[in-house]
């Protein structure tokens, strides 16, 4: 997936990759598949939504361990 321009990270979990994405980076099906395809493994959908970054973070403090 480093091929494609404006990906910030990937996820992975079973077969379903999450794509994060750089600020006003766009990606179509085409070019998720195109990629995909090189690599050996096939194309299935594509969901794209925007997720708002959490506004607090919490921070769990375990005895002897922090």
């Amino acid at each position: 997936m480093e091929n494609l321009t404006g990906v910030d990270r990937l996820m992975m979990s079973g077969t379903r990759a999450t794509l994060v994405l750089n600020d006003g980076a766009k990606l179509t099906e085409a070019d998720v598949a195109k990629v995909l395809k090189k690599q050996g493994l096939k194309f299935e959908s594509l969901e794209m939504r925007k997720v708002d970054h959490a506004a607090a973070a919490y921070v769990i403090k375990t005895p002897k361990f922090t």
